[in-house]
């Protein structure tokens, strides 16, 4: 008899991961009851239940729980399948035989599946040699713990290992319910990733067919239309720098537009991506949205070329037979497809963020995937005023996939409907049959785990510190998204003049008061007049006291600040999306523009190089020269010579009358002030 020890190795939370939540607590609930089905077990290993509801399931040795067959009337997944592991699991730990699964070691890699790719269909194996032949770039890990789940993240789905023993227990998140072209990379991946440094635990690689056949050597920016593409960038930063974005959008579209053909033809993603949020942004600033901010803009601007200049440098090493740190491919995108339809999706709800402009209103829903902590947006759009009878509709009442607003900013979605575009923005077709939304219950983020949700302010410090900067990490919905504990409120103030709420929470040890310090911070935004009052319910009532928040973080000063989106308590998850708050009493006045001085001179050269990107250099005259040698001399002081020396030789570039060789050291200089701004903490007064 054949100890089927692939069964023995599905954890609960694998089997949740290949079916469903619900099916495994029944499952669960009925094993421990006793309500065991009657097992018969095959020389060839299969295994047979029945059940006392007279349901037959037979599961094959080397086959997936959706494999399994089984008699009851549900056309895919079913109770039944799941009981039959549990059981099987129950019986051999009462021990019915003396046959026991071999022990194996925490760590282990899905390399070892290699051979039983020989067992995968032609054509799947041909699928994945020819996402190969793109330029496929994944990231690994082994994991960690007695229990690990080797994973590995692909441009558009996610791959899962439950198995030491069979591959047919892997998981993908993409549409196809059996073993995929995905799974057959990830396993190239560690196959390739072991010869190469067998000790890792961790790593970012591009793919190659294990036959010897290598991919993605030639140099990217060697080809005609990589030239092409910088030459039309060049052009594009030169025109916004110097005549500014706020200068009319019929002279920025044909450099943009041509910039972008180049963009798409190189398969270039993030690249591509960056340049519609550029074009976006110019959008919102010449439509007054309330989702333009002109240092979020410089941000962008400043992204792109930081994110050419990377690639550029990792590719200038692989061609040096140096193994970069990160592929250039990955970088830049390069062949990362437009669009995927998911799976079976699970979505947790973290929040959302309401927009307008002077023509339209919209929203921001952002959801996790808690089987792999992946961040997803859903985003809409309405025309003002489009209710009946042109009454105004609160954006809360507006209705996305069939349901409204404020019911989706804190809930748990469940969908066979979903498609998945590459910057992790996320469609959902409306139709009840495909799509269930359930309340999210409090408890729902405590399923979550790291990176996504620390353990406190101090971990997720570190956390931020070690992280690769973000242009040149794939492009994410949001940006430095997480979840913290409140171990307690300390203090709060508003400030009538910045319209702003800050709240001084302690999350983690108060022994360690100083690392687990964070300010929660929220401005008051015309788009969501009532998120300020809906944070100060939330989080000042005694009566239900915070236990876990939500929100954008940052580290500035060495101080955690983290912009908030929703926050649990031990009854609810309360999202800041609210149309209407019962008023809280802002009691508490104080000046929050209060700044080291230090702090106070980044700001305001941060603020001065976004007001040169939106009026353009061009237009400063002989004001925005003095202004930098005063800020210069500031930095100086404080000990950032070098930084102090790029200003300097601004004014004389900016006098000249052709801004070419500006454009460059004002993306450096930025680079810079921000790294120094969000990071340092050690800065000479």
């Amino acid at each position: 008899m054949t100890t089927r020890s692939d069964l023995l190795e599905l954890t609960p939370e694998a089997l949740m991961a290949l079916s469903n939540a619900g099916f495994v607590k029944r499952a669960q609930k009925e094993v421990a009851e006793g309500k065991l089905p009657e097992l018969t077990e095959h020389d060839d290993g299969r295994v047979d239940a029945t059940f006392g509801d007279s349901n037959q399931v037979s599961f094959p040795m080397g086959k997936t729980l959706r494999d399994a067959t089984c008699s009851c009337p549900a056309s895919s997944m079913c109770r039944h399948r799941v009981t039959l592991v549990l059981a099987y699991q129950a019986l051999h730990a009462a021990g019915v035989d003396d046959t026991q699964p071999p022990a194996v070691s925490a760590g282990w890699s899905p390399a070892r599946f290699s051979q039983q790719l020989n067992e995968v269909p032609l054509s799947v194996i041909t699928r994945a040699k020819k996402l190969v032949q793109g330029s496929v770039v994944v990231q690994l890990s082994k994991g960690s713990g007695a229990q690990a789940t080797p994973s590995a993240r692909l441009p558009m789905c996610d791959v899962r290992f439950f198995s030491r023993s069979s591959l047919a227990h892997a998981r993908c998140d993409c549409i196809q319910e059996t073993i995929c072209e995905h799974i057959v990379l990830a396993v190239w991946g560690f196959e390739q990733a072991e010869l190469s440094q067998p000790d890792f635990q961790q790593l970012t690689l591009q793919i190659n067919v294990p036959d010897g056949a290598q991919t993605g050597l030639n140099a990217l920016f060697e080809q005609p239309e990589a030239v092409l593409l910088q030459t039309a960038l060049d052009k594009l930063l030169l025109k916004l720098w110097s005549d500014g974005s706020s200068q009319p959008d019929t002279a920025i579209k044909p450099l943009m537009a041509e910039a972008s053909r180049h963009a798409q033809q190189l398969q270039w993603r993030w690249i591509s991506e960056s340049l519609d949020d550029i074009q976006q942004g110019i959008a919102d600033q010449h439509h007054r949205s309330s989702r333009y901010h002109p240092v979020d803009f410089l941000q962008r601007i400043s992204g792109l070329s930081a994110r050419l200049a990377a690639a550029r440098h990792m590719d200038l090493q692989a061609q040096q037979q140096t193994l970069p740190r990160l592929p250039a491919a990955e970088i830049v995108g390069l062949g990362v497809k437009g669009e995927i339809q998911m799976e079976h999706l699970k979505l947790v709800s973290l929040g959302g963020r309401y927009w307008a402009d002077e023509q339209q209103e919209g929203v921001k829903l952002i959801f996790t995937d808690p089987d792999s902590q992946a961040l997803m947006v859903i985003e809409r759009q309405w025309p003002k005023n489009s209710g009946p009878q042109g009454m105004a509709t609160p954006i809360g009442s507006r209705r996305v996939a069939g349901h409204s607003v404020i019911k989706l900013a804190a809930s748990q979605v469940i969908t066979n409907a979903a498609k998945r575009r590459a910057n992790g923005a996320l469609d959902i077709a409306s139709g009840k049959q495909y799509t269930s939304v359930l309340p999210l219950s409090s408890r729902a983020w405590e399923l979550l785990g790291g990176p996504l949700r620390q353990p406190d302010a101090a971990a997720l410090k570190r956390h931020l510190q070690q992280v690769l900067p973000d242009f040149v990490r794939p492009r994410q919905p949001i940006e430095q998204l997480h979840i913290l504990p409140v171990s307690e409120v300390l203090d709060w103030r508003w400030d009538p003049a910045l319209q702003c709420l800050q709240i001084d929470i302690l999350s983690g040890e108060e022994s360690d008061e100083a690392d687990n310090y964070v300010t929660v911070s929220l401005n008051y935004d015309i788009a969501a007049p009532q998120a300020i009052e809906a944070l100060a319910r939330a989080m000042l009532t005694p009566a239900t006291p915070p236990r876990l928040i939500s929100g954008k973080v940052k580290i500035e000063s060495g101080k955690l600040f983290i912009e908030p989106l929703a926050i649990a308590s031990d009854t609810q998850i309360c999202s800041l999306c609210a149309d209407e708050v019962e008023a809280f009493p802002m009691d508490r006045q104080a000046d929050l523009q209060q700044r080291s001085g230090v702090q106070q001179t980044l700001v305001e050269t941060e603020t001065l190089l976004a007001q040169w990107l939106q009026q353009g250099i061009r237009h400063q005259g002989g004001r925005g020269g003095d202004r930098v040698a005063m800020l210069a001399e500031a930095l100086h002081g404080y000990g950032l010579i070098q930084l102090a020396e790029w200003l300097n030789e601004l004014p004389d570039r900016m006098r000249a009358n052709n801004h070419r060789e500006l454009v460059h050291p004002l993306m450096m200089i930025y680079q810079t002030l921000r790294l120094v701004k969000d990071q340092h903490n050690g800065l000479r007064e």
